[in-house]
């Protein structure tokens, strides 16, 4: 991972102490840049302000090109190698654009005039595969207010959303630039976090995020890339095995999630089991190259319980494929999660399976179970990171614009 700013100090808090003398933690300084691939990615978008002014500025000099108001509606196009701006008062031409807030307003913008959705911080764009990219420049916990409730029920109990909170901004820390070719840290959807702006946030995860300002996981002297599923069916995995292209990490290695008396603490939850059933036809047209298919068979499955490898045979030959492959080219909504038996049934054969997501790491209804067992965030995250470190991070320094 590599972070985005100068050298800071990281004071180190074992999970489960008490910190009696938190630093001061400024998350106005840590800045996080969001492509909003799934919400504002055109040909033609529009943009406009909630209330105060909209400032539109050229972030090259920093000279403000023009002011809009919440009445005007502003179409932006790529043309001749410049972003313009269009109201039905002024038009505003410029390589480099951004539109800025004032007194206390959003920037709001959409694919259409009708769904404008409103974004903290200030807008930016880029052009990617010519189309207009929206760039969101935020800040760390304001993204993640608008982030925990896309990911996490906001009625799970408190203890729960502050574990979740935490996992989410060690989460964000591990993958900024992660999409640098492009000029932004994170997408605004799977497979980073699902990111709503203004309109998503909720007070019950706001309070979360609040409460957590600052700490992440840290493991091997780097933040942790806290991943997260919603519900591990009793024994979190391995990320090796349902994640493609990982190696196998301590804190994610896959741990059991039952209380003392061996009842799963995510069995609460309605998707903790399923069952899907696969047809000969479906996977012979799903493999062709393996032919009609006449045998599946699972291979080899991982100390947790998950389908490690999974043969196919046909007509033409056979296949075998790492779990999270399998999962990957069928559908994850129909394989919810690799910990299933396989029974033949007719022509096809019956998956019967418990969880929901790739499940490593922090199993979300499970958080909800041991909160509501009464256990703590900071003994929620041990159990589901074992290893990993609560760490406390200040004397931040912002990130300067590229």
């Amino acid at each position: 991972m590599q972070f985005l700013c100068k050298p800071l100090w990281v004071g180190v808090l074992m999970l489960g102490l008490y910190l009696a003398y938190a630093p001061t933690y400024r998350d106005s300084d840590w800045l996080v840049r969001v492509g909003l691939e799934h919400s504002a990615w055109a040909d033609t978008l529009y943009v406009s302000i909630s209330s105060g002014t909209l400032r539109w500025v050229d972030p090259s000099t920093g000279i403000t090109l023009g002011i809009g108001t919440p009445n005007q509606v502003w179409m932006l196009r790529y043309i001749d190698g410049q972003f313009r701006a269009q109201s039905d008062r002024l038009s505003i031409s410029a390589q480099r654009l951004a539109a800025e807030p004032s007194d206390g307003g959003f920037v709001m913008v959409s694919t259409a005039p009708n769904t404008l959705r409103r974004y903290r911080g200030h807008l930016e764009w880029t052009i990617r595969d010519g189309k207009l990219l929206t760039i969101n420049w935020v800040a760390l916990d304001d993204y993640l207010k608008a982030t925990l409730p896309r990911e996490m029920p906001p009625n799970f109990h408190p203890e729960a959303l502050k574990a979740q909170a935490v996992a989410a901004r060690s989460f964000t820390f591990s993958r900024l630039n992660r999409y640098r070719q492009w000029g932004y840290d994170l997408c605004d959807h799977a497979p980073c976090q699902v990111y709503g702006g203004v309109d998503a946030e909720h007070p019950a995860t706001n309070a979360a995020v609040e409460a957590t300002a600052g700490e992440v996981l840290r493991y091997n002297g780097r933040v942790l890339e806290a991943v997260y599923t919603s519900n591990c069916g009793g024994h979190t995995a391995p990320i090796e095995v349902v994640m493609l292209g990982t190696r196998p990490l301590p804190p994610l290695r896959g741990v059991p999630d039952t209380d003392p008396t061996g009842k799963p603490y995510c069995a609460l939850a309605s998707n903790y089991a399923w069952e899907t059933f696969l047809s000969v036809a479906e996977l012979s047209q799903r493999f062709p190259e393996v032919g009609q298919i006449r045998e599946l068979q699972v291979v080899q499955r991982a100390s947790s319980g998950h389908v490690a490898l999974i043969r196919l045979r046909g007509a033409r030959g056979e296949r075998t494929l790492i779990g999270a492959e399998f999962r990957l080219k069928l559908g994850a909504t129909r394989i919810r999660n690799l910990q299933f038996e396989l029974h033949a049934e007719g022509m096809g054969w019956k998956l019967t399976g418990r969880g929901s997501g790739h499940g490593a790491g922090l199993c979300q209804w499970g958080a909800h179970g041991r909160a509501l067992a009464g256990q703590s965030y900071r003994q929620i995250l041990q159990a589901y990171y074992p290893g990993a470190t609560l760490v406390s991070l200040h004397i931040l320094q912002t990130r300067a614009r590229p």
